[in-house]
């Protein structure tokens, strides 16, 4: 009977783990801003691989992006990872490579949420990546579709 128990309690433990554990969403240590006054409502993984790798440089309005590379480094890995699929040396390559062959320079980069936050907000066209927690009311977040 007590082995009926335990076994009965442990089941129900590992299920309240499970259903607790399917309930929650896997943050991210990114999020993708843009300037407040940009009408898009969201962006897709693929539209944002080609913003940032300068093969998509105009809204969908007409208006020019105006790109800006976040330093922090785990931010910045991250973001390589998911959204460019290459390390970000592999970026910073392609980065250097693009302004030696003359197709154009490349993005500023900036060392903090709060420089690239001001950047954005200060550029109609403006588009980064911060840490959640760094968001302000400068910004908008638009989440990132498949």
């Amino acid at each position: 009977m007590k082995l009926k128990r335990r076994i009965g309690g442990l089941v129900l433990t590992l299920l309240l783990v499970a259903a607790g554990a399917g309930g929650t969403e896997q943050q991210s240590d990114f999020v993708m801003v843009i300037n407040v006054h940009n009408e898009v409502t969201s962006i897709s993984s693929k539209d944002a691989e080609l913003i940032f790798l300068s093969k998509k440089r105009s809204w969908p309005d007409g208006k020019n992006i105006s790109v800006v590379i976040n330093e922090n480094q785990k931010i910045a890995d991250s973001f390589s990872h998911t959204i460019l699929k290459r390390s970000p040396h592999q970026f910073l390559v392609f980065r250097k490579k693009m302004l030696f062959r003359g197709q154009g320079m490349p993005p500023p980069t900036l060392k903090t949420d709060k420089a690239v936050i001001e950047f954005v907000a200060g550029h109609v066209g403006g588009i980064s990546y911060v840490s959640p927690d760094a968001v302000t009311p400068a910004v908008k977040v638009i989440p990132i579709t498949k």
